[in-house]
């Protein structure tokens, strides 16, 4: 699989190369591969899965928007650290690190995101009235902005 990856980020850096550096490239690759599959999740979840009243558990209810969101994020978390580990970061492949730490750093990144995705969209259902649909991508579009600085610069740092 990785070396499937590697062909198609290779393949396609020529498009690209004159307007980003390839860090940022098999980032956005990578991560707009994760992220397509964790949209697909919510959606498949929120529109077949659940029920659309939401359900409730020990009193508490749960919109469904909500219920597939934590779904989609369980799913896409390990996928999403190994694309970006291995492809746009390339600590993997580059250098030994202590990946347990790693895993630390990018799940409370992606914690933050789910967090700040969860903001925005609920802002975009409840105050806006957006579609949940649309509302997950336009949310998703702008965590994604802020996830990239933090994992370049928190996550991923190489050392010296």
């Amino acid at each position: 699989m990785a070396r499937i990856i590697t062909f198609f980020l290779n393949f396609f850096y020529g498009l690209f190369k004159k307007f980003i550096p390839y860090q940022l490239y098999a980032y956005l690759a990578v991560g707009a591969l994760n992220t397509a599959l964790n949209i697909l999740i919510f959606a498949l979840s929120y529109h077949f899965l659940l029920p659309k009243g939401g359900i409730s558990i020990a009193g508490i209810h749960f919109e469904s928007y909500t219920i597939s969101l934590v779904i989609a994020f369980l799913i896409t978390v390990p996928t999403g650290f190994w694309l970006a580990r291995t492809f746009a970061f390339e600590v993997g492949v580059t250098e030994k690190t202590d990946g347990s730490k790693k895993l630390i750093k990018y799940f409370l990144v992606v914690l933050q995101g789910l967090g700040t995705d969860y903001l925005i969209m609920k802002t975009l259902i409840v105050i806006f009235q957006v579609e949940p649909t649309i509302a997950k991508i336009i949310s998703t579009v702008i965590t994604l902005s802020l996830n990239y600085l933090l994992q370049k610069y928190f996550t991923f740092v190489k050392k010296k």
